[in-house]
């Protein structure tokens, strides 16, 4: 079965399987009980994957984009995106560029998989990680 999509987590991808089985297309999400034994291991397995059959890829990748839910071009997985976040529609102040994002937290995640300890500083680390990052210039900010 080939893969059609990559969630960030575990509950999206349950939404787009039902989506797709509401309308007769068999999916299948390999990693379903690894990323719900703990919420950490999507980064691990780099998302959460959506299979279906090979006779229903372009009926599923077409039920997904009508949905909003589209493939980047050239790529076989499709990039789910994200609810939208603060700063989505920001402008950097540094050099006036509309390309920020929120920064990353892989890596913070990826830790806290190996010492569980540090989950209990997650509040801190949201709380002087800033909301957006310039991805034009590299500056960080905070939206206000």
């Amino acid at each position: 079965m080939p893969t059609i999509a990559n969630f960030a987590d575990l509950p999206t991808a349950q939404l787009a399987q039902s989506l797709l089985e509401a309308e007769g297309i068999e999916a299948h999400i390999p990693d379903e009980h690894m990323a719900g034994i703990d919420w950490r291991w999507s980064t691990a397995l780099h998302g959460i994957r959506l299979d279906v059959a090979e006779e229903d890829v372009e009926a599923a990748k077409e039920l997904l984009n009508e949905n909003g839910w589209s493939a980047p071009e050239g790529e076989a997985a499709a990039a789910i995106p994200a609810p939208a976040e603060r700063g989505e529609n920001e402008v950097c102040p540094s050099c006036g560029g509309d390309c920020v994002e929120a920064p990353s937290l892989r890596r913070a995640k990826a830790v806290t998989m190996f010492f569980p300890i540090f989950l209990l500083f997650w509040p801190l680390v949201r709380l002087f990680i800033p909301d957006v990052a310039c991805k034009s210039c590299g500056r960080t900010f905070r939206v206000t």
